[in-house]
């Protein structure tokens, strides 16, 4: 018997940037809670998720939260102990490192092994030419199959301007 199921809807990602040094991941949540009472949050309605070290060592926190709640934060900046911080969406592309693909990884590749700056078959440390021979194999296939409409292929494929890399975050 065939059975379809609705696709469950997943929570929006967001990443508060640039927080407080001494802001455990444990309060994290409590202490937006109580610095912003003009969201009207209400326990649950986000849940903090990790910490990473950002650019310049600064230290950025992602949360998990409703669409609601996403479009009430973005409306105005979050107060966080003695600091304002600016919010975004945290969207990860998942990046195989075989073949240099999108929305698979290494361990599920079907691919050919690919160098990821300059297309070529070898891995990365065995790469020796120069930064002017950088192509990108995913704008390269993009081309190949897009005559009407070319994008520029010659940078790295690890590179955060990739046309292509922007069109799979959109």
């Amino acid at each position: 018997m065939l059975e379809a199921n609705i696709q469950k809807l997943r929570d929006p990602n967001i990443v508060i940037y640039n927080i407080p040094e001494e802001l455990p991941i444990e309060s994290a949540g409590e202490i937006i809670l109580t610095q912003n009472p003009e969201l009207d949050l209400r326990e649950g309605d986000m849940k903090p998720e990790f910490i990473y070290k950002g650019r310049r060592d600064t230290r950025n926190l992602m949360i998990k939260v409703g669409s609601l709640m996403r479009c009430k934060i973005f409306k105005t900046k979050l107060k966080i102990g003695w600091h304002i911080c600016n919010r975004g969406d945290y969207v990860a592309v998942n990046r195989c490192f075989k073949c240099i693909g999108y929305n698979h990884r290494a361990s599920n590749c079907r691919g050919v092994e690919t160098c990821h700056l300059c297309m070529g078959g070898h891995k990365l440390k065995d790469y020796t030419a120069s930064a002017e021979d950088y192509k990108c194999i995913n704008c390269a296939k993009f081309n190949k199959y897009n005559s009407n409409a070319k994008v520029n292929e010659n940078h790295s494929s690890m590179d955060q301007t990739c046309p292509s890399l922007q069109a799979t975050l959109l």
